[in-house]
């Protein structure tokens, strides 16, 4: 029985030839594919798919053989960022058994947890240099020199500063004066710091640098002012495009910025906040003084709720508006008018530490406060002393508080083009409903709990609230 095999039987023609080619390349293909998925699913092959639809470059889809994968750089879940400040809540005024009036607060929905903080962590010009609409607008620093002074107070002062706000129509107590306890040595380097608190005219315009929305989260991912858009204890309109205020506050001081807002604006224009032990010897100078003028207060040296004045001057004052009122150093405003954030966290019992005494302190290495110094146009001058100490969350705004920078030296100099706004006459201001400061020690404790938030109940704003 023979059997046909066609062309293949027999002698081979040139015709039966390229058959056999034909099959030759389709299995050398197919093993060549076989070789090839095994060696990407073993790691040895990756495909670069950059001409695939939707990627940015229109190549072909190439095929690349290599012995060792290319490292790839892995995605990251992006960081979350801190809560955006509030726009529904406004806290209401509560009673306090005292005449220093505590300001209106605007919290964030929810407290971020707060990371100790090292060396300058905030927003800063490219290449460290001052923003193009900045330059001529900076505060003039003026030097402060280093050495060892007396920092914090003692018991006899703290009683005596009761008796004299207890005179004065107040119901100070012993106990706000205690975080100030004990009086201590520290030494400092010499450093710089600004002659007045910043104003409105300055930090808006670092906003507007910033960009549009900026004050949500635009300082370290944190709120560093609230606007009309967000509550009505603010001076700062906000359009969608451009930050401001009305023309006659520009050089009013900021209020309402956030320790750090406070912070982002420093280190933008190449500065930073002063530590407490700065503030304190910019404020006192070297011979212990309690005001930083002198030992006894005087209402034509600063602007504080004493002595009291009819309810349309209430407010803060124009920048500088107290010469008579300057440091040794010819700081000025550095009692009353807004009280000012620094660098440190707060720790009510920091002053007994030995750390508080060691050189150039700066303050505990975290905490949930940050310090606020000298007082404001709404405090008694028991709060504007050159020793007390305030606290308030950073993220927290408060409608009397403002802030100023500082300097080391000589790495930054004072810079002569810098203009330094004229000290004009005292301002005037009309009343605004007080503030509550839940949680500083310093502070006269709140009898009641604080009332439900309340929507667009406030009277008009002081110019510098």
């Amino acid at each position: 029985m023979s059997r046909n095999y066609g062309s293949l039987g027999g002698r081979r023609s040139s015709g039966g030839a390229w058959q056999w080619v034909v099959i030759g390349v389709l299995m050398g293909f197919a093993c060549s594919i076989t070789l090839g998925l095994g060696g990407i699913a073993a790691g040895l092959l990756y495909l670069d798919v950059e001409g695939l639809p939707g990627r940015a470059s229109p190549t072909p889809v190439v095929v690349v053989i290599t012995a060792t994968p290319e490292p790839v750089t892995p995605t990251l879940s992006p960081t979350p960022t801190p809560t955006s400040m509030p726009v529904d809540e406004i806290a209401a005024p509560t009673p306090t058994p005292t005449t220093d009036p505590a300001l209106v607060l605007v919290e964030p929905s929810a407290t971020p947890t707060l990371e100790p903080l090292t060396g300058a962590q905030a927003v800063s010009a490219p290449g460290g240099q001052v923003p193009p609409p900045l330059q001529g607008l900076l505060t003039e620093l003026v030097p402060v020199d280093g050495g060892t002074f007396l920092r914090g107070t003692d018991l006899a002062e703290v009683r005596a500063a009761v008796d004299a706000c207890i005179a004065d129509g107040g119901q100070c107590q012993i106990s706000y004066g205690e975080d100030s306890l004990p009086a201590h040595q520290v030494t400092l380097d010499p450093f710089q710091i600004e002659v007045t608190e910043v104003t409105y005219q300055q930090y808006l315009t670092f906003l507007n640098w910033l960009g549009p929305r900026s004050h949500l989260n635009g300082c370290d991912g944190f709120p560093c002012l609230a606007t009309t858009n967000e509550t009505d204890a603010t001076n700062v309109i906000f359009d969608s495009a451009n930050y401001r205020v009305q023309t006659f506050l520009e050089q009013y001081p900021v209020a309402g910025v956030t320790w750090y807002g406070a912070r982002a604006y420093c280190n933008a224009i190449g500065r930073r906040l002063p530590t407490e032990a700065e503030w304190e010897r910019a404020a006192r100078g070297s011979d212990g003084r309690i005001f930083p003028w002198g030992n006894e207060y005087s209402g034509d040296f600063a602007k504080t709720s004493r002595p009291i004045v009819e309810e349309r001057l209430r407010g803060a004052v124009r920048v500088g508006s107290y010469p008579l009122g300057r440091s040794p150093y010819g700081v000025l405003d550095m009692a009353g008018n807004v009280e000012e954030w620094v660098n440190d966290w707060y720790s009510e019992t920091y002053y007994r530490q030995p750390e508080a005494s060691g050189p150039n302190p700066m303050g505990p290495p975290a905490g949930t406060q940050k310090v606020l110094r000298g007082g404001s146009w709404a405090t008694m001058p028991f709060f504007a002393r050159t020793v007390h100490r305030r606290s308030l969350e950073p993220d927290r705004q408060s409608i009397s508080a403002g802030f100023r920078c500082a300097a080391d030296a000589p790495t930054i100099g004072i810079n002569p083009q810098l203009a330094v706004p004229a000290a004009p006459p005292v301002g005037s201001g009309v009343q605004t409903a007080p503030e509550t400061f839940d949680s500083a020690p310093t502070l006269p404790p709140t009898p009641t709990p604080r009332a439900p938030a309340v929507q667009a109940t406030l009277p008009p704003l002081p110019p510098g609230g």
